[in-house]
């Protein structure tokens, strides 16, 4: 009997829990993530399921900054609602939507999108099959361990270049709804549930933050 999109989408979930853990970090072990999207795949080739993305309500902004090397630049940021479809190609009228987010940055819009999608798939795919991975993902261990040695997070703090931008957001902010940067301020803190000076902000406090103003512009 013809298998049906779910189960299908179960076949490819216990094709995972076999393959071999060929990383470790901290004690723990885990699969890479390259040789999970590729066993994903060959698994949904075998399967006939195909994923389909669809773009919704794209924007864009930019974002000027000088590095630390005293250079101007400006980074195009895209930022789109979106939809994954699981098709069924063996009964195209079995499909499974999962709404999602993107979110890309670089110094031309058209590889800021290019990434916004790349890794968006990337961690759609791992995520919704509820696996490990390795130090690409920003919950891993390694990844924690980097951030944490880098000064330009300062021990969590949010760094400059995200409450820049963050700043950017609320002038923005102030003067699309024609009021006061205090109670855009006030608004923005009850809304992401952070009672905090900007200064105190961590790094996904800012992060937190840009995401609302994206949306909510």
């Amino acid at each position: 009997m013809e298998k049906n999109l779910h189960q299908k989408l179960v076949e490819i979930r216990k094709s995972i829990a076999s393959l071999k853990k060929d990383g470790s970090s901290h004690g723990y072990t885990y699969v890479k993530g390259e040789q999970l999207l590729t066993a994903i795949k060959e698994k949904m080739d075998e399967l006939e399921v195909i994923l389909m993305p669809q773009v919704n309500d794209q924007s864009h902004s930019t974002y000027d900054y000088t590095t630390s090397g005293g250079k101007d630049k400006t980074d195009f940021i895209v930022t789109a609602s979106m939809r994954y479809v699981w098709i069924n190609a063996s009964e195209p009228q079995q499909t499974l939507e999962i709404p999602w987010q993107l979110l890309g940055q670089q110094d031309d819009i058209s590889k800021a999108f290019g990434s916004g999608l790349t890794y968006s798939e990337r961690y759609f795919l791992l995520k919704f099959f509820g696996v490990p991975t390795d130090s690409d993902d920003p919950d891993s261990g390694e990844n924690t361990k980097r951030i944490k040695g880098s000064s330009s997070f300062n021990n969590g703090l949010a760094s400059q270049k995200q409450k820049n931008y963050l700043k950017k957001l609320l002038v923005e902010k102030q003067k699309k709804n024609g009021t006061t940067s205090e109670i855009v301020w006030k608004t923005l803190q009850k809304r992401i549930e952070v009672q905090k000076s900007l200064d105190q902000f961590t790094s996904h406090d800012a992060s937190k933050a840009i995401e609302y103003l994206q949306v909510h512009k």
